[in-house]
């Protein structure tokens, strides 16, 4: 039986593959040659022949491309979700569950007064700005797991810091459609009142938890590779 190796590695260049479907394509290609070099010997073509007839045929086949890229579809998909979505939303639940434990344990946010001169009036932008200081503490470590996850499973910088502020990208979304919903049922107070407010939750919600998350990340942005040669 002739080896194929070298002619199906050059096939399956930058395929980003993973190594297990490297290895199942690689066979499964390695059969589709052999077939090819039968039916060509069967033609009466000499050995030599019949291995470049194969070889044209297998580089000329339509349907290999679409092969591939499905696999490399399916490859990127489980990337995602290995390096961002998986760790993303462990983290999100570790977050909420963290601030949940840090209340039921009794301990309560701080809530600034001097955010709005009318807050014993409006009560709605006395408890917009909240700041929680033992949950607050407790997300740099989480956001560091996120990014040491995610830099183990092979992402890049820019992935390692969006799994790392995963849960302040939840909260923002989640504002995204609560102000379209509220203003489309006719349920938003005075512009006065509703964007102050709005501001109050987005710092408590989004832009301080974000900072703080992304204080854990900071250390793991280099690589693994870089940390060992500075070590």
């Amino acid at each position: 039986m002739i080896r194929w190796d070298d002619e199906i590695s050059r096939k399956l260049t930058n395929s980003r593959l993973t190594r297990g479907d490297r290895e199942e394509i690689s066979r499964e290609l390695g059969d589709h040659l052999e077939d090819l070099y039968a039916a060509a010997r069967r033609d009466g073509l000499d050995g030599s022949a019949a291995r470049d007839r194969a070889l044209s045929e297998l580089h000329e086949d339509a349907r290999l491309g679409p092969h591939l890229r499905r696999a490399r579809e399916e490859n990127n998909m489980n990337d995602r979700t290995k390096r961002l979505w998986l760790p993303g939303c462990i983290i999100l639940l570790a977050s909420t569950l963290a601030l949940a434990l840090l209340q039921l344990a009794g301990f309560s946010p701080y809530f600034p007064r001097a955010w709005d001169g009318n807050a014993s009036t409006e009560p709605l932008l006395h408890n917009s700005l909240m700041i929680f200081l033992p949950w607050l503490c407790v997300l740099p470590f989480l956001g560091a797991a996120g990014a040491y996850w995610s830099r183990r499973a092979g992402s890049g910088p820019a992935l390692r810091i969006a799994v790392g502020i995963f849960p302040a990208f939840v909260f923002l979304s989640t504002f995204l459609v609560w102000v379209p919903t509220c203003a489309a049922i006719g349920a938003l107070p005075a512009a006065k009142i509703f964007l102050p407010a709005l501001a109050g939750l987005i710092l408590s919600w989004v832009v301080i938890p974000g900072a703080a998350l992304l204080l854990g990340v900071l250390p793991f942005l280099r690589s693994s590779g870089e940390v060992q040669r500075t070590a």
